[in-house]
């Protein structure tokens, strides 16, 4: 098991491994009998199949949660893809030499050290679609890879496509960007992000499998969490949000601004528009 100065492994469980990419996106790497499943691929500011080499020499399946650039540009590094049809799109809208110029800049202004350890001419001018045979994932589908069953469901929000992976012999979530302990984005476009009620359906609907679930693992922030976290989504948005979203405050980022919204394990960022559509009224306060 190796680890690099861009990307950093850490062994979980005999089955389980993960890649965090600069400090921030966390890929993980579930092993098998037969083949093994790497959940999410990161920027792909490097190729990591030295390091998974370095765990398994089983095939590997690369599958990834959602199209945002963080978590399947790396994908140009494998080829074969597996993804939710309505991601698939978002990813081709992330591959220009526009947004990874711009995502390398502020990634390179947080961790100045990696400065010379990515070829970033090539990574920003190199398309990654030339490369990809997308696959589809739909929801309740399962990945067999010998002993060890994945399940997907598919649960938009964050992104229309998004879904997560429930292992099913352990009962261990892996959930993306739409259920973790970092701040959970929804202050995008709606043609990039599914409306507050879609997002709530797909949780109450994940959250009548919540017997089956023992453990989150999201990709970004601390791991694993509780189910709470599920719980506590579910609560904010079935009427907390709309009875305190009076006491939110302003939040700005380099892509984008909106308010931030606290509640129990709650780091919700989202936009008025997204809130109004939501309570089905003008947004005041």
């Amino acid at each position: 098991m190796i680890s690099t100065r861009i990307n950093k492994t850490e062994k979980i469980a005999d089955d389980l491994y993960v890649i965090t990419e600069t400090e921030s996106v966390h890929c993980y790497l579930l092993i098998g009998e037969e083949k093994a499943l790497l959940i999410d691929c990161g920027y792909g500011y490097e190729d990591i199949h030295p390091i998974i080499q370095s765990i398994t020499t089983l095939p590997v399946i690369l599958a990834v949660t959602h199209g945002d650039p963080d978590h399947a540009l790396g994908a140009g590094h494998f080829g074969d893809l597996w993804i939710h049809p309505l991601d698939y799109g978002k990813l081709l809208m992330n591959d220009n030499p526009t947004v990874k110029s711009k995502m390398l800049t502020y990634r390179l202004n947080k961790m100045p050290r990696l400065k010379g350890a990515i070829e970033e001419d090539t990574y920003i001018n190199t398309p990654i679609s030339q490369k990809l045979n997308p696959h589809f994932l739909l929801n309740h589908d399962v990945i067999d890879l010998g002993g060890k069953h994945v399940e997907i469901f598919h649960t938009p929000g964050h992104s229309y496509g998004h879904i997560m992976f429930l292992e099913q012999e352990t009962g261990r979530l892996f959930s993306g960007d739409q259920l973790t302990a970092n701040n959970i984005w929804h202050f995008l476009s709606s043609d990039e992000q599914a409306a507050f009620s879609e997002t709530f359906n797909s949780l109450k609907r994940l959250g009548e499998d919540r017997d089956r679930i023992t453990a989150l693992y999201p990709a970004h922030n601390k791991f694993p969490i509780g189910i709470e976290y599920l719980d506590d989504l579910i609560e904010c948005f079935d009427h907390e949000l709309k009875e305190n979203y009076k006491e939110d405050v302003p939040f700005q980022s380099p892509i984008g601004e909106g308010y931030k919204h606290r509640y129990k394990t709650v780091d919700l960022i989202y936009s008025d528009e997204r809130l109004a559509d939501f309570l089905g009224h003008r947004i005041q306060r």
